[in-house]
C-alpha cells in the first residue's frame, strides 16, 4: 500500500508499521461499510493486534532511545486502546451505525492524527540520533493475512 505522503516520515520502521496498520484499518473499513459483522470483528480484531504491536514496538523505541517525550506518548496509545477496547464491546452488541462510523471514520482519524503529531515528533528525534533498534522486528507489526 502507498502511504499518503503526509503520513510518510522517513523512518522506515515506524512508516513500514504505519503501512501495515493503514492496510488493516481499510479492511476493517470495507467489512463495516458492506454490512459484514463476521468480516468486521475479524478485521477489528486483526486490527487491534496490529496496533498492540506496533504501540509496543514504538514503546520500545522510546525507552531504548530515551526519548524526552515517551510518557505523553505512551498515554496517548493508552487512551486510544481504551476507546478501541470500548469499540470491542460495542461491536460484541452488533454492526449498529455508530460501530460504522467509529470502524471507519474515527479509528482512522485517530490513527491519522496521532502519526502527524506524536510519532512525528518521535521520527525525528529517532532520526537525529541515528537510532536503529537493535531487536526490531517489522514482523511483530505487520497484519495477519486472512
Amino acid at each position: 500500500m502507498r502511504m499518503p505522503p503526509e503520513l510518510v516520515l522517513g523512518y522506515e520502521e515506524i512508516d513500514t508499521q504505519h503501512r501495515g496498520i493503514l492496510e488493516a484499518m481499510e479492511r476493517a473499513a470495507a467489512a463495516a461499510r458492506a454490512g459484514d459483522l463476521p468480516g468486521t470483528r475479524a478485521a477489528v480484531a486483526a486490527l487491534g493486534d496490529v496496533l498492540v504491536g506496533h504501540f509496543s514496538a514504538e514503546e520500545g523505541f522510546m525507552a531504548e532511545s530515551l526519548f524526552p517525550d515517551r510518557g505523553r506518548h505512551k498515554a496517548a496509545h493508552d487512551l486510544f486502546m481504551q476507546d478501541f477496547a470500548q469499540l470491542g464491546r460495542e461491536l460484541s452488541g452488533g454492526l449498529s451505525d455508530l460501530v460504522v462510523q467509529w470502524v471507519a471514520t474515527r479509528v482512522p482519524e485517530w490513527v491519522k492524527f496521532h502519526i502527524r503529531v506524536n510519532d512525528s515528533a518521535l521520527a525525528t528525534y529517532l532520526s537525529s540520533k541515528r537510532y536503529r533498534p537493535a531487536a526490531y522486528s517489522v514482523r511483530s507489526a505487520k497484519p495477519q493475512a486472512s
